[in-house]
């Protein structure tokens, strides 16, 4: 019975021992923790603060470098205010400080910013400092008065999928009456077609007819020039490059469609002028008629 009794009160004993050792670690702990040496950071934001509370962790790339202390509205009655404890371990860990800056000094690197950041899918946020680019983010424009410790933020992820949603959102009238513009410009560009293809295909056959007068004026000045009639060839020549330059100013909009053609007729004139100027420089040529290695050569 005795005996009993003193292991019931040794187990009791060691487990009051093991408690009162527990909560001594816990409370060393806890108070090592609050003893960290830690200075503030201020940092103001345009946007809803929703999911940010005091003690939210404040991390540099992921490394926890300080906590959310205090959660208030700025002076303007728009941007938020939040002030954070930096711990000093940290900075001089990571590199970022060797000491806790004073005021009157530069506060920080001025390439650091403060941003708001979600974790995960619950909806809870924390603040995440990083070097950003002064051009793409630069220091934004404070209403009022930043203190010493002031570093600035950069907009969440959310917050520029919103801007950017909402200006797309805007802009889409002005979109849409430069497609509408462009569309009446295609129409109009397609019925100035259309009417082209119809005049083309018209029966006053006025197309048609350019072409039968193409051809038969080169088949007159062929058959002049087989003949040997100077004085009547020279003028069917002048004659046709007349047409010529007639049918092409008065078929300007059909330029390209005639392209290859009135190139080829215009060779063929070209060749045709030049056998006329030698038949007028040396008659004579009629009677020799061509010599075996080409046509006769112009008289110097």
């Amino acid at each position: 019975m005795a005996t009993t009794a003193a292991n019931n009160w040794k187990l009791g004993l060691f487990v009051v021992l093991g408690v009162l050792l527990m909560l001594a670690a816990l409370f060393w702990l806890g108070a090592r923790r609050f003893q960290r040496t830690s200075f503030p950071a201020v940092s103001y934001f345009d946007e809803s603060v929703q999911g940010l509370d005091v003690g939210s962790p404040v991390k540099f790339r992921g490394v926890t470098v300080g906590n959310v202390a205090d959660i208030t509205i700025a002076p303007d009655h728009r941007h938020v205010q939040v002030t954070s404890d930096i711990y000093l371990d940290a900075i001089q860990r990571l590199g970022l400080g060797d000491r806790a800056p004073r005021a009157g000094e530069e506060f920080m690197n001025p390439l650091l910013r403060m941003q708001l950041v979600s974790a995960g899918i619950t909806g809870v946020r924390f603040l995440q400092t990083d070097f950003f680019h002064p051009g793409r983010y630069p220091e934004p424009t404070l209403p009022f008065q930043a203190p010493w410790n002031y570093i600035p933020s950069v907009p969440s992820t959310l917050k520029s999928v919103g801007d950017t949603a909402m200006e797309v959102v805007n802009r889409l009238p002005d979109i849409e009456t430069r497609i509408s513009e462009t569309l009446a410009t295609m129409n109009a560009a397609l019925g100035s077609f259309d009417r082209f293809v119809t005049d083309l295909r018209s029966d006053d056959g006025s197309f048609d007819r350019l072409l039968v007068q193409l051809r038969t004026t080169a088949t007159g000045v062929g058959s002049e020039i087989a003949a040997a009639r100077l004085p009547e060839t020279t003028a069917s020549i002048r004659s046709a490059a007349g047409t010529v330059a007639t049918a092409a100013s008065s078929f300007g909009e059909m330029r390209e469609d005639l392209e290859a053609s009135l190139a080829a007729l215009r060779e063929t004139l070209d060749s045709v002028r030049t056998v006329a100027d030698s038949l007028e420089r040396d008659p004579s040529a009629l009677l020799r008629g061509p010599r075996p290695d080409g046509p006769p050569e112009a008289t110097k």
